[in-house]
């Protein structure tokens, strides 16, 4: 199987790799590179303190027991001469190990070289590392001249950088350990931790690849980790979002091909009757052409509600808002329902103030209630009754179409407003309209930004309602 670089597993244990070895090069850098440099100029600046020390004792005109405690403390020996070059003073915590050892052969020409070195210095002191013959080690040689009102003096000290030396030796061994331990170590975790990451990708992947393949009943697994959980409970609600809009698709399909299906086979039927049968008979022909025009409108009005509908959930139809009354609206609403109202005998009570001034697009919100009113006859109860109340609460106005019939399952209210849904599951053509009322009138009041719901409960009837602000707050509303 061909090697992908780009495959998250490899691209994480690559990360935590190069994590693993740019903390090597560091710990290499910092520990071997530059201990030397690092301890070799605390050596000079412990080799200065000690001068300092010897600079008092001087000027005190005594050395104290503090300049051979300070000595031995940091490991150096010295000596302290005049401007004549005679020696002063002299101490020693090194032993054999001091070049500046007055018994060594060539002394003399050394001093007189550091005295040379220490004159000829702009700053009036040196420091510089030589190599003990005798032991085989390098040492720090430290001059300074000190000009004072009783004369001059040179202060020549010594330090070995011994420690140092092992201290690398000795790190340098360990570091070899240090540094495979961790490989392994870096290695396995990283590994372990590339395998957490790219598990749960690799399977909100192989699911995806599902759900782009039309199988919405997929389902990520959350991960341990956060970002990976709240991206699964993403998916897993689009799935579910997919999945019903693909069977709001399909129930789509099938019912407006349906609704179209009947009708035009109403218009053939009677087209072919009025060419063979009912040509001469104008009675006849009129009623013929009667029901094809009936079924051309139903045609019509299908075609104008998915526009509308689609036009409302696309945002792309803008509403006409100004103040009007309420109690007007549902009135005109009733009178140009009242022909089917008369013909089902169903009695209506409105229960409602005689003004109550709201906001709102009044031909749109007029089709709101007309679909409520009609959805209310479509399903009236045994007794015939259809109750309208608007109620003025503190700070909307609540309009509730109340009907006594068959109810609503509590499982099906979340779905009513969608488009073509059947409680029953078995669509039939709806004389009275074409299937659509309900989702118009949602897209109408969610445009709006108003609330709206339904109350229900099997064979005990519904409650449809809705709120709108109010223009002007009534004054008998607290």
């Amino acid at each position: 199987m061909k090697f992908d670089f780009r495959n998250i597993r490899f691209r994480t244990w690559l990360y935590f790799f190069t994590l693993m070895l740019g903390v090597l090069v560091m710990l290499w850098l910092m520990q071997i590179v530059l201990l030397s440099a690092y301890f070799k100029e605390m050596k000079i600046n412990q080799v200065k303190d000690v001068s300092v020390i010897i600079e008092d004792s001087i000027k005190e005109n005594r050395f104290s027991l503090k300049v051979q405690i300070s000595a031995v403390q940091n490991n150096v020996c010295g000596l302290v001469y005049n401007s004549k070059g005679k020696l002063l003073y002299q101490v020693d915590a090194l032993g054999l190990g001091c070049v500046l050892n007055s018994n060594a052969i060539g002394f003399t020409q050394k001093i007189e070289n550091y005295t040379n070195l220490v004159d000829e210095s702009s700053e009036g002191e040196f420091a510089l590392t030589v190599t003990n013959s005798v032991i085989q080690q390098d040492m720090i040689i430290y001059g300074r001249k000190l000009d004072l009102p009783l004369g001059s003096y040179y202060i020549f000290l010594n330090s070995s950088l011994l420690p140092i030396d092992s201290t690398i030796s000795i790190l340098q061994q360990q570091f070899i350990y240090v540094t495979i331990i961790v490989f392994i170590l870096f290695s396995i975790v990283s590994l372990i931790i590339s395998s957490r990451l790219s598990k749960p990708i690799i399977n909100l992947k192989k699911e995806t690849i599902k759900l782009a393949h039309g199988d919405y009943d997929v389902h990520f697994e959350s991960g341990e980790f956060t970002e990976f959980t709240e991206l699964a409970e993403t998916l897993n609600y689009t799935s579910g979002q997919l999945k019903k809009m693909d069977e709001l698709r399909k129930d789509l399909i099938a019912n407006v091909s349906h609704d179209i299906k009947t009708p035009l086979t109403m218009i053939k039927a009677y087209a072919e009757m009025i060419k063979d049968i009912s040509g001469e008979n104008k009675k006849k022909r009129e009623e013929h052409l009667d029901v094809i025009l009936d079924e051309v409108t139903h045609l019509d009005h299908l075609v104008q509600d998915m526009t509308q509908l689609s036009q409302f959930q696309s945002n792309a139809l803008t509403l006409q808002v100004k103040n009007f009354n309420v109690v007007d609206l549902v009135n005109e609403s009733l009178r140009l329902l009242n022909g089917l109202i008369q013909s089902e005998r169903i009695k209506v009570q409105v229960y409602s103030p005689n003004e109550v001034i709201v906001v709102g697009d009044p031909l749109k919100i007029k089709q709101v209630l007309i679909n409520f009113i009609n959805n209310a006859i479509k399903f009236i109860g045994k007794d015939k009754q259809l109750i309208i109340q608007i109620l003025c609460e503190p700070e909307v106005v609540r309009i509730e179409v109340i009907d006594h019939g068959i109810g609503i399952a509590e499982e099906d209210i979340a779905y009513i407003w969608d488009r073509y849904y059947k409680i029953d599951k078995h669509h039939h053509r709806n004389v009275a309209g074409t299937g659509l009322g309900l989702s118009i009138a949602s897209a109408i009041l969610k445009s709006h930004g108003y609330k709206y719901g339904v109350i229900s409960e099997l064979n005990q009837g519904s409650v449809f309602w809705f709120e709108m602000k109010y223009a002007k707050k009534p004054s008998h509303v607290l």
